[in-house]
């Protein structure tokens, strides 16, 4: 488990929506310092998924977004909160799981 992930985890288990969690687990390192935008859901899509959109949003690395969106399909097969928690999804392994293959990503894109 990497930092992000770990961070973001423990952010959620305080009590904080999974977007605020991933948003927040993110700000210091990477300077999106802002009054959390994150959306919780739009359209029923996941709010880690759609952080992590913005979070890339933020960093001016939008080409970047359909390759995690793809990352985030192989990885939980549904975008949709709904369709996540029907097939067993457990949001706070989501919210760490998409931590990780965001700051996989980040890394791997400097």
């Amino acid at each position: 488990m990497n930092k992000y992930e770990e961070l973001a985890r423990r952010i959620h288990k305080e009590g904080h929506l999974c977007s605020y969690a991933v948003y927040h687990a993110f700000c210091d390192d990477y300077d999106i310092k802002d009054d959390f935008p994150s959306p919780r859901s739009i359209d029923g899509k996941c709010g880690v998924l759609l952080t992590c959109q913005k979070i890339l949003k933020d960093l001016g690395k939008e080409d970047l977004i359909p390759i995690y969106e793809e990352k985030f399909i192989q990885e939980f097969k549904y975008t949709k909160c709904l369709d996540l928690i029907k097939n067993g999804r457990v949001c706070n392994d989501n919210i760490g799981i998409g931590s990780r293959i965001l700051s996989e990503m980040l890394e791997d894109n400097k």
